[in-house]
């Protein structure tokens, strides 16, 4: 298998960790790309040209970055997506909100970059600041939820939190999500997430 992944992407950082957290990540080739160039013939494998994107052995590629965690979760020796029932719900309610936090701060980004000044829209900025704070709301309210084995809700929520800090380092989350930090601080020590840090 190969996995195409750009470094500091957060939906490329989860499938990464997810590989690490299964332990796959000795048996995937990994191959940092730019998506942005459209490397030549990666189209073929990911038509929507993002990442991550995965080359598997027994069919043809996958991507979007809960698919490839799945895929990867499905053949790993650990497991992180739980069986069906309260905590499989647990992890997937986890990881709608960080992939909240994610597309949130990743479309307040790509308006930055694209549509600089008075051009980017302010109204569609604040709209995408309230998606992310209301989803650290929740994490900050059910963060005892997150402590126990590993699970693609955990990994899921420390890519978001990781990513807000790559690129929204202006903007403190910590200091109104207290009980969230403290989780952060000491899930991040893992290697599937310190080996991952785009700011290594």
């Amino acid at each position: 298998m190969k996995l195409i992944y750009s470094t500091p992407s957060p939906y490329a950082r989860k499938a990464r960790a997810t590989a690490i957290e299964t332990g796959l990540a000795d048996k995937i080739e990994m191959e940092d790309i730019n998506p942005w160039a459209d490397p030549q013939g990666y189209r073929a494998v990911n038509p929507v040209g993002k990442v991550p994107a995965l080359i598997r052995d027994d069919g043809p590629p996958l991507y979007q970055s809960n698919i490839v965690c799945e895929y990867l979760d499905s053949h790993g020796e650990t497991k992180v997506f739980p069986d069906a029932g309260p905590a499989r719900w647990t992890a997937m309610r986890q990881l709608a909100a960080a992939d909240g936090i994610l597309d949130a701060s990743v479309l307040n980004r790509m308006e930055g970059m694209f549509h600089e000044g008075d051009a980017a829209s302010q109204k569609l900025i604040d709209r995408q600041e309230l998606s992310v704070d209301e989803a650290l709301k929740q994490l900050e309210d059910e963060v005892a939820d997150l402590e126990g084995p590993v699970t693609i809700g955990q990994i899921a929520v420390a890519c978001a939190l990781g990513y807000r800090d790559f690129r929204f380092a202006d903007t403190d989350w910590r200091q109104n999500h207290p009980k969230l930090a403290a989780w952060y601080a000491a899930f991040s020590q893992r290697p599937s997430i310190a080996d991952t840090n785009p700011e290594a």
